[in-house]
């Protein structure tokens, strides 16, 4: 019985394998990482002179200060979800900030006043194509700053839930 398994085995449909193309193989793998998340409530508005008061929260993209991802990084969508309670419109600013705290790129995205019975949603995505990703290559740290315009509303808050999908071409 042995045999003739390894006979069928060796006798088998199967198609030649050219070895010297494996230079030629070309995977896309994906990867996806949540960037900023939090639930910001009236008091952690700092006040502005003239235009409002504003929040603001940062982090660090230590993943993108890596040999393979600064060589095959090839394009990058970021989402930002905004969910307003604010009866008052707001203003995000999202900086990719290098090392020396230099603006790569910039994102900004109006959000519509909510209430607490109809929160405003804000699903916004930032595609960075392979033209612009070098932007993102230089940046090691992202920044949102909210300003809200009306300073007398208090009830409410702003929450933000965020993800990068980084697209990959090792070769």
């Amino acid at each position: 019985m042995a045999f003739l398994t390894l006979l069928v085995a060796c006798f088998s449909c199967v198609k030649d394998v050219d070895l010297d193309q494996a230079n030629e193989i070309v995977l896309s793998p994906e990867a996806a990482v949540d960037l900023i998340f939090f639930d910001l409530v009236a008091s952690e508005f700092t006040t502005v002179s003239g235009s409002g008061v504003t929040a603001k929260d940062e982090t660090r993209l230590d993943f993108l200060d890596d040999d393979y991802i600064q060589n095959d990084l090839v394009r990058a969508d970021f989402n930002f979800r905004f969910t307003n309670t604010f009866e008052s419109p707001l203003n995000a600013i999202i900086r990719f900030l290098s090392p020396g705290n230099g603006v790569q790129h910039t994102v900004v995205v109006p959000i519509p006043q909510g209430s607490l019975e109809e929160p405003a949603v804000v699903d916004y995505t930032e595609i960075i194509n392979e033209a612009q990703i070098t932007r993102i290559r230089r940046s090691i740290k992202m920044s949102v700053e909210v300003t809200r315009h009306d300073p007398s509303a208090v009830a409410g808050s702003l929450q933000l839930a965020s993800k990068g999908f980084f697209y990959f071409e090792f070769q």
